[in-house]
């Protein structure tokens, strides 16, 4: 083998190729950061919503996850930069959202993408983008969504709990953060309970997609996680709730450091993948 066939076959041997590109739609343009397995057949899509209370998170905060996905469930991943506040408040982030996931259901081939089969996943705010676009993409017969990973998602932002009061201070996400970030986020007037503020305060959870709901035992936002995950199963959503005693708000974004995290993540990968593997069969 010659030395260009060597630096050929090191190419072919990248487990993944990595974009930024921007989707032009709806009249917006929303930046995506594209992770493809560098395998030829089209992938399945895994549709990403970061995290950080609307307001903190980007594309590089959750990058490690999106490449771990991407590598671990054979799927691709479209992580999406929706617009945040304080330049951008409430409903642009959930419009962003839907309207990525429009575009790559429709346009995806041609990225050699399996739009066809078609996931959501998010952590905190991003996980009720999530849970908030399965519902969004159900009521106006949109993008077919399969399945949802919800990590510790914000469902109800009205939430009056044990664990809202419970792990309030000192662990982590505070509700004093929580408020903070919903004040920048929000519009006044806008009710807290708007469905795609609050999805588990939406009216029918009925043909919603299969759903795995990670929620973290010292986190405020366990119980609604819990709730959420109820309502789905006596809706007839086939659902799976874990839940890491312990663990804090976001504890999948330290793996080097928790047994749980890497635990987590596994579990989350193994959850798509075996779902990508029976969407494809079934196709």
């Amino acid at each position: 083998m010659n030395v260009a066939q060597e630096r050929q076959a090191v190419r072919d041997a990248v487990v993944m190729r990595i974009s930024d590109i921007t989707l032009t739609t709806r009249g917006r343009s929303v930046p995506v950061r594209l992770y493809r397995p560098a395998h030829p057949d089209p992938a399945p899509v895994l549709m990403f919503f970061h995290g950080g209370g609307w307001v903190a998170g980007d594309l590089d905060t959750h990058d490690s996850f999106c490449r771990i996905m991407c590598e671990w469930a054979g799927c691709a991943v479209v992580a999406v930069h929706y617009a945040r506040p304080p330049e951008r408040c409430f409903p642009r982030a959930v419009e962003d959202c839907y309207a990525a996931t429009e575009w790559i259901a429709r346009e995806g081939a041609g990225l050699g993408l399996a739009a066809s089969r078609m996931a959501v996943a998010g952590g905190g705010s991003g996980g009720g983008l999530a849970a908030a676009i399965s519902q969004i993409a159900r009521d106006l017969e949109g993008p077919e969504i399969g399945f949802q990973l919800l990590l510790y998602p914000v469902l109800d932002c009205l939430a009056c709990n044990r664990s809202r009061k419970q792990f309030a201070d000192g662990f982590g996400l505070t509700a004093d953060k929580l408020d903070g970030y919903l004040g920048h986020y929000v519009p006044p007037g806008v009710p807290l309970a708007h469905p795609w503020l609050s999805p588990a305060r939406d009216t029918c959870f009925n043909a919603l997609p299969a759903t795995l709901i990670i929620t973290a035992g010292c986190d405020l936002l366990r119980d609604e996680g819990r709730s959420f995950a109820s309502r789905l199963k006596k809706a007839g959503v086939p659902v799976r709730h874990k839940e890491y005693a312990g663990m804090c708000h976001g504890f999948i974004n330290y793996p080097a450091a928790n047994p749980q995290a890497r635990r987590a993540i596994l579990l989350c990968a193994e959850a798509l993948a075996r779902h990508f593997t029976e969407a494809g069969t079934s196709a």
